[in-house]
């Protein structure tokens, strides 16, 4: 069954969809709040962006680990503190800049919900 995924091709649609979900929220929250909530939006979705790339990269070089190969102690590092950088960026976008909170919650789901849709395009695909 793993056999027919094509993780490349997953990632990439993911990736398509979040950039898709993004332009979305952020027309959604301009009509709504304006420039402020555009931005509030578009800060959570680059945090959640940057969350699932971070994933992405940890599930890579923990593929490597397995196969034998080295990665770089910079990127265990990142990986330990991967949420509180993360939740040190969310603070700094809420708290510094004054953000419209609801519109950066939103943001911060961009990836879980491009993963979910996916997750259904996939399986409507293996009925087809």
């Amino acid at each position: 069954m793993t056999a027919d995924l094509d993780y490349a091709r997953i990632t990439r649609r993911i990736v398509q969809l979040m950039a898709a979900l993004a332009f979305a929220g952020a027309l959604i929250f301009f009509l709504v709040k304006g420039l402020a909530g555009t931005l509030s939006f578009l800060g959570g979705a680059a945090i959640s962006s940057l969350s699932f790339w971070l994933l992405h990269r940890m599930v890579t070089d923990v593929t490597r680990v397995v196969e034998g190969e080295t990665v770089h102690k910079a990127s265990l590092f990142v990986h330990a503190f991967r949420m509180i950088i993360l939740g040190g960026a969310a603070y700094a976008i809420v708290k510094t800049y004054g953000s419209f909170v609801p519109a950066v919650a939103c943001g911060l789901t961009l990836a879980v919900t491009a993963a979910t849709l996916e997750v259904l395009i996939e399986l409507l695909y293996a009925r087809a």
